[in-house]
């Protein structure tokens, strides 16, 4: 069975340029729920992190390239 090629190439254009972690939960569909990512971020495996004051963001294209490389694994 030939690999199936994820394209995120429609996230790029969707997704605005920061992201909460209750806003990923929602665009990606409850993919990843807000105490999971918290989570990853503990352990230094989630998607970068970028803080504005005291709330935690991410933005677009290091959240995309953080799928992506889970996508590959």
């Amino acid at each position: 069975m030939p690999e199936k090629k994820v394209d995120l190439e429609d996230l790029r254009n969707t997704l605005p340029p920061m992201l909460t972690r209750k806003d990923v939960s929602v665009y990606l569909g409850s993919l990843f729920s807000v105490s999971y990512l918290a989570n990853l971020n503990y352990k230094g495996i989630g998607p970068k992190p970028t803080k504005i004051g005291r709330k935690v963001v991410y933005l677009r294209d290091d959240l995309i390239e953080w799928l992506e490389k889970r996508i590959q694994d």
